[in-house]
């Protein structure tokens, strides 16, 4: 444990002083604040379930991006080698780095945190509805930094490492939009696959054990791949 949290340290520090975490955190709290607006005027609908949605899919861009770096640097300055050759174990290693990622996640998210207080000036949101919201965004973002960190550790070009992270999550947004490809009973099939539908719940202030599940398992798996990356180039 003590592994995971000197990782988890030296990769925040490292976010501090990285102008492009910066910029990523202003993107995403320019399109919070831009979705919100436009799910107030256009649906009229004093809550965040429009805002949920659309940020999930900002979320799937923008956090290959951010965490790109994570292996990709590592194995392009050469200190990789270095790391997997010492004490830190490939599973601290990912952890650690995993960790990093989330923490910045959950402070951009607090950087929204305007917007419900604005719902409760204007009207009376539900905050169990509030807080799932968040609660499935923030699965959301794990998986999709564990996505981003198994790209990183398959390339050394940090760019092509991000775009592989949003290539590999792309699927599980398109079958949430399948119906006008594949006709409304494959549609229906495929649903379960798909972010946005177990998405749909946690907007909605229900905690169902499946969409939980799905966005946990979906870490998991990203997690595991990462691990195995590090453990066969750690034996090469």
């Amino acid at each position: 444990m003590s592994a995971v949290i000197t990782i988890w340290k030296k990769e925040l520090r490292v976010y501090a002083v990285n102008p492009t975490a910066y910029a990523f955190l202003a993107v995403f709290l320019f399109l919070s604040g831009l979705f919100f607006y436009l799910g107030i005027t256009l649906t009229a609908e004093a809550s965040l379930r429009v805002l949920a949605s659309n940020l999930a899919i900002a979320e799937l861009f923008i956090l290959p991006m951010l965490t790109m770096r994570h292996f990709a640097e590592e194995r392009r300055q050469g200190t990789l080698e270095m790391l997997l050759t010492s004490p830190i174990s490939p599973f601290s290693l990912v952890i650690g780095k995993w960790l990093a990622s989330l923490t910045l996640c959950a402070l951009m998210f607090l950087g929204t945190g305007i917007l419900p207080v604005i719902l409760a000036y204007y009207g009376n949101p539900d905050w169990g509805v509030v807080t799932t919201t968040y609660l499935g965004l923030f699965l959301a973002a794990g998986a999709f930094c564990a996505a981003g960190l198994f790209s990183s550790s398959l390339l050394d070009d940090q760019l092509a490492a991000g775009l592989i992270g949003i290539l590999l999550l792309l699927p599980f947004w398109l079958v949430s939009r399948a119906e006008a490809l594949v006709g409304d009973d494959l549609a229906e099939k495929l649903q379960p696959f798909g972010v946005l539908a177990h998405l749909d719940s946690f907007g909605r202030g229900v905690l169902d054990s499946a969409d939980i599940y799905y966005f946990l398992g979906m870490s998991l798996a990203f997690l595991f791949l990462t691990y195995r990356s590090l453990e066969s180039r750690r034996w090469r």
